[in-house]
């Protein structure tokens, strides 16, 4: 009954029913009339179900759907993702450290490092610098925003989305997001300014 669940969601907190009530922008009367005959509207529920942080679903006894796809736990992708895009990292802070403040011994390490592995060091890559922060946002991204979706024969809706939080999974996403646009506008600044070194020729 969905009175007896709200009663024993609303116990677990120690909340009583006028806490309820405000915190759902109820009546006390609404909350005490539905905990004691087991109805209500559909509003009254939605607003219960985000007071208590819970989805609607699990009111109305209605099955969720199985995510999509489960993926890996947020700490798990992020350590994924921060060593996808640790090639993009680097050579993004070497090269700012290099041409904006004007420390060298990075960037001329990096370049030594580079010259002794005959040119094949993984930072000479550049599906990697590229494609290391692509995969660690799309990675992350997933893990943390996960669809549910209900399929009905030969079709399929999109029921849910389950929002998750990780500090790790967020920073990882800022990180790669900002080595992939930096190495974008540098790919796309090299282009241009070989495009006007071959119109001057």
């Amino acid at each position: 009954m969905i009175g007896d669940t709200i009663r024993e969601l609303r116990e677990a907190r120690a909340w009583t029913q006028a806490h309820l009530a405000d915190a759902a922008g109820l009546s006390l009367r609404t909350v005490q009339r539905l905990e004691s005959l087991h109805s209500c509207s559909n509003e009254t529920l939605l607003a219960l179900a985000a007071a208590l942080e819970i989805d609607v679903r699990h009111l109305t006894g209605e099955k969720l759907p199985k995510r999509s796809w489960r993926g890996p736990s947020p700490r798990l992708a992020a350590l994924i993702g921060a060593l996808l895009a640790l090639p993009a990292i680097v050579f993004v802070a070497v090269n700012l450290l290099k041409y904006g403040l004007g420390v060298d011994g990075p960037y001329d390490a990096l370049a030594a490092a580079g010259q002794k592995t005959d040119g094949t060091l993984f930072l000479d890559t550049p599906w990697l610098l590229l494609g290391g922060p692509l995969l660690a946002l799309s990675l992350n991204l997933f893990t943390l925003v996960r669809p549910r979706i209900r399929r009905d024969g030969p079709g399929a809706a999109l029921v849910a989305i389950d929002l998750r939080f990780s500090r790790a999974g967020f920073a990882v996403i800022l990180l790669a997001g900002a080595a992939l646009a930096l190495l974008t506008a540098h790919l796309a600044a090299d282009i241009v300014h070989k495009i006007a070194l071959g119109a001057t020729l």
